[in-house]
């Protein structure tokens, strides 16, 4: 490569580093400075330094947020995952023509923005809403089911708001795949079951776990969901930052919490990085 094309290269990158550089790295890099500073009546006080904010996380009342937050997101992965295989597999069989139209259906719930989208679950989910009113209807319940302000509000909405996140690169790498090769187990006597552990699952596996990482990191950073579904009960971590941030204003303490989460993440995104290379 010439020097005038890395130059060329260089010019075409340029503008999303500094675009990086000003949205990301520097609010995050100052978010870890504020997390080391502690918070005076006065603001920030930038002269001293101090591990207390983090310290403050041990407290069994933020741990509970943080186990809470990472078991929803464990949960709503783990449904999605169940899910996304036989989703993945029809739109593989269905016509093109039409395939583009289901894609988008699935697609959809993450071009609405999500508050709307919390609320819509709001009135679905409610006490009379729409769901436990047709379940009435049908004598299936004789009183209405507790599906807002606890975890199982939470999980509906997010399970379809994340899905098409391991939906697109699983269909991706199902699509890819040789049909000889199913076909040859087949002649060989396997069974459909057989064919899709042995065969296709093997083949598909790091487009899974690449989509149910990124799935995962949706769930754990979700806040309009949590925050409308969830209620002051049901506290999930991005809540307790904006509770800390702009409601305390103690900007060293939500910086320390944003840290805390940003390396946990980091760190299982690692655990499931190696998981994926051991499998494959």
């Amino acid at each position: 490569m010439t020097r005038n094309a890395r130059l060329r290269g260089i010019g075409f990158v340029a503008p999303l580093l500094v675009v990086m550089a000003c949205a990301y790295v520097w609010p995050l890099w100052q978010a870890m400075l504020n997390s080391l500073h502690p918070n005076t009546p006065q603001g920030i006080d930038t002269a001293s330094w101090t591990l207390a904010n983090f310290a403050r996380l041990s407290d069994p009342l933020y741990t509970e947020v943080l186990l809470r937050t990472v078991r929803i997101s464990l949960i709503v992965s783990a449904i999605t995952a169940a899910l996304v295989y036989p989703v993945a597999l029809r739109l593989t069989r269905i016509a093109p023509r039409w395939r583009a139209w289901v894609i988008l259906a699935f697609v959809s719930p993450f071009l609405v923005n999500t508050v709307v989208k919390s609320f819509g679950w709001s009135l679905l989910l409610r006490g009379n809403g729409l769901v436990n009113t047709a379940l009435a209807a049908v004598h299936l319940i004789d009183r209405p089911l507790h599906l807002m302000l606890n975890e199982t509000g939470i999980t509906i909405a997010l399970v379809p708001g994340h899905f098409m996140f391991v939906l697109l690169p699983l269909w991706t790498a199902i699509a890819g795949i040789d049909p000889a090769l199913a076909w040859a187990a087949g002649t060989l006597g396997a069974r459909r079951w057989q064919v899709f552990r042995h065969v296709i699952l093997p083949l598909t596996w790091p487009a899974l776990v690449t989509g149910l990482v990124i799935n995962f990191i949706m769930n754990m950073t979700a806040f309009a969901a949590p925050a409308i579904l969830g209620g002051a009960r049901t506290l999930v971590v991005s809540v307790l930052a904006y509770q800390v941030n702009l409601e305390q204003l103690d900007w060293p303490f939500g910086s320390a919490i944003a840290v805390a989460l940003l390396v946990f993440t980091l760190a299982l995104v690692g655990v499931a990085q190696k998981l994926a290379v051991r499998r494959r």
